[in-house]
């Protein structure tokens, strides 16, 4: 199954399931598939240790590359847009061109110095956000939507994960994956279901496949899953 046409572009998936190393697993897997040069942003508890199954606690991720940060460190920049956008825009300016700029001054400011980072030219950068679930309640669908478009209209693939139920806002995404599965070690029973995705293979919707049949994906894990 290939992955490389589906990231050719900037776009947005989001997986969610209920095991937060599988996922991690995955995303790390998937990125590291693309776009070796691909940045990370770990939404972590304060003082919480990892699973020692956890890609995070493998240090598999050069430290450059990986940027923890804790739930309030990312509340939407709402008064520095404010601000901002009195001061910058001009009434010629295209409606567009506003709502660009609304949509990056409010990112959190870390995902805007992560942004600013992205090498220019060549296929699009990979951002992974993971555990968005601990900040889902700072970020109804409105303004998760303001994100996802934010970090795609900037030339940048965003791939976040959701170790949580369905949420509303993963509606903002232009792919949504339901992983269904549990135990990293045993990922070659783990399943993808397309919920959302282009109308053509390999992610229409409604479709479902083993993590094994993602070649891509299952090589990463057969290599580093040990």
């Amino acid at each position: 199954m290939p992955v490389d046409s589906i990231f050719s572009r900037p776009t947005s998936v989001v997986v969610y399931g209920t095991s937060r190393p599988l996922l991690n697993w995955v995303a790390y897997a998937w990125a590291s598939a693309v776009d070796p040069r691909f940045i990370w942003i770990d939404v972590r508890l304060p003082g919480e240790v990892l699973a020692t199954v956890d890609p995070l606690s493998r240090n598999l991720i050069p430290p450059e590359r990986l940027n923890v940060v804790h739930p309030h460190e990312l509340v939407a920049n709402s008064v520095v847009t404010n601000v901002a956008i009195g001061g910058v825009v001009r009434d010629e300016e295209s409606a567009d061109a506003v709502r660009r700029l609304v949509d990056f001054l409010g990112l959190p400011s870390i995902t805007q110095e992560v942004l600013a980072r992205a090498p220019v030219g060549g296929p699009p950068m990979v951002l992974v956000f993971s555990n968005a679930h601990r900040v889902v309640a700072a970020y109804p669908p409105k303004a998760a939507a303001s994100v996802v478009r934010a970090v795609v209209d900037s030339g940048v693939t965003l791939l976040s994960t959701f170790a949580d139920a369905p949420f509303e806002a993963r509606h903002a995404f232009d792919i949504i994956l339901h992983l269904e599965g549990s135990d990293p070690k045993e990922w070659r029973r783990a399943t993808l279901r397309v919920e959302k995705g282009p109308s053509v293979d390999p992610l229409r919707p409604g479709s479902r496949f083993g993590l094994g049949e993602f070649e891509a994906i299952a090589s990463v894990l057969a290599r580093d899953l040990k």
